[in-house]
């Protein structure tokens, strides 16, 4: 039988359970609730996150992208480590777009994964 996880963003179904997804979902999801907390900003789990939006506004040169990279990486083995391994972080910034690429190998069947997220002061988030 299939596994299912939590939904994020949470949500409800129409027939009001609560809405579900494949692992490949999950893993996706805690990325992004990774990349999208800051650290303090949930009480139980204070050092859960590394604060992706935050690093929009501190500037645009080559060591702050290795620092995010290393932060990043760091905060996904942690919290990701039970569901698949990190194998690369890659964080670049082009103009006012922060470029956050993820490569990770799932647990279960060893499947590599890829997926970017690019962030911007006037756009939000877009996904890949």
């Amino acid at each position: 039988m299939d596994e299912r996880y939590l939904m994020f963003p949470f949500s409800l179904t129409g027939a009001g359970a609560t809405a579900t997804t494949d692992l490949d979902g999950a893993i996706r999801g805690r990325i992004e609730q990774l990349l999208f907390t800051s650290p303090g900003e949930r009480v139980m789990l204070p050092t859960f996150g590394c604060g992706a939006r935050d690093l929009l506004f501190r500037g645009n040169n080559d060591v702050l992208a290795a620092a995010t990279e290393f932060t990043v990486a760091k905060s996904l083995q942690t919290f990701l480590g039970d569901l698949a391994m990190v194998n690369a972080v890659h964080v670049d910034t082009i103009e006012e777009t922060l470029h956050i690429e993820v490569v990770y190998t799932k647990r279960r069947d060893l499947e590599r994964r890829r997926v970017l997220y690019q962030l911007s002061p006037q756009e939000g988030t877009n996904r890949g």
